[in-house]
C-alpha cells in the first residue's frame, strides 16, 4: 500500500515537472567510473558540443538503469532488459590490488594462498568479485571479512592505498594509482567477470539526438584510450 502511494506521488511529480530540454542528458554512472574514468573525459565532450549540458548521477546502489531518473547509463548491467538498448563498451575484469607494501615483509603477498593472511577489501553488493577470482585461482576457504564492506569500488580501492587489506577492482580504474606506485597487481591473474560495462538506454529513446550524440562519443572515447586494451571487446548492441 505504502509502494503504490509513493508511486502515485512520483508520477503526479513527475507530471508537474517541465520535459527534459534537448540540450540536457542526465547520465547513470557509479562513482568510480566517474572518477576515475569519465569526468576526466568529460571536457573533450564540452568543447565538442557546447550547447549540451551533462549531469552524472552517481548516487545509485542498484545495478540496472534507472530508466525513471536519466537518460542514458554506462553501467555493469546483471540483468539487462530486452526493453533497452545495450551497447558492450569493454569487458570487465576482475584484478586484485593493494599497497606496495604488502609484497614485503612477514606475511608478503606471493601467491594467491597468501590471501589468508589479509584482510580482503570488497564492495557489499558485489561480494562474488572475490569468490569468482578466488576460484578461478584456485583457492578455497577464505571468508570475506563482516567488519568493513564498502558501498563502491573506489572507496575499497582508497582503503588498500592506506594498507588496510587488498581490494578487487573491475576494470581500469587502477591505472594511474598503479603508475604513480601507490598500488600494485601483486598476482598477473585476471579474471573475467560475468558482466560487461554497458551503454544503456530505453530502446524508444535510442534515436534521440542527445542520446546518440553521447554514445558515438563514449565509444570514441573507449576506442582511443590504450588502457583499456586488455578490456576491449567488439562494440555490439542489442
Amino acid at each position: 500500500v505504502i509502494r503504490e502511494a509513493f508511486d502515485q506521488i512520483e508520477a503526479q511529480t513527475r507530471a508537474l515537472k517541465p520535459p527534459a530540454a534537448d540540450n540536457e542528458l542526465t547520465v547513470q554512472v557509479y562513482v568510480t567510473v566517474a572518477l576515475k574514468w569519465l569526468i576526466p573525459r568529460l571536457h573533450d565532450f564540452e568543447k565538442r558540443y557546447p550547447d549540451m549540458k551533462v549531469r552524472l548521477s552517481t548516487s545509485y546502489f542498484d545495478w540496472e538503469l534507472d530508466q525513471k531518473h536519466v537518460d542514458a547509463g554506462f553501467i555493469l548491467a546483471r540483468q539487462p532488459s530486452p526493453e533497452h538498448h545495450h551497447r558492450t563498451l569493454f569487458r570487465s575484469m576482475l584484478t586484485p590490488v593493494c599497497a606496495p607494501g604488502l609484497l614485503t615483509g612477514r606475511n608478503a603477498l606471493q601467491s594467491p594462498e597468501d590471501l589468508r593472511k589479509h584482510k580482503l577489501l570488497y564492495v557489499y553488493t558485489a561480494e562474488e568479485d572475490w569468490h569468482i577470482w578466488l576460484e578461478a585461482a584456485g583457492v578455497t576457504g577464505i571468508k570475506l571479512s563482516d567488519r568493513l564492506a564498502f558501498d563502491s569500488y573506489i572507496l575499497a580501492q582508497e582503503a588498500a592505498i592506506e594498507g588496510r587489506g587488498v581490494a578487487m577492482t573491475i576494470g581500469p580504474f587502477a591505472t594511474e594509482e598503479i603508475k604513480m606506485g601507490r598500488l600494485v597487481e601483486p598476482f598477473s591473474l585476471r579474471v573475467p567477470h560475468r558482466h560487461s560495462w554497458l551503454f544503456a538506454c530505453t530502446a524508444e529513446n535510442r534515436a534521440k539526438p542527445k542520446i546518440k550524440r553521447f554514445e558515438d562519443w563514449l565509444i570514441k572515447q573507449i576506442a582511443a584510450d590504450p588502457a583499456l586494451e586488455p578490456y576491449r571487446d567488439k562494440g555490439k548492441s542489442r
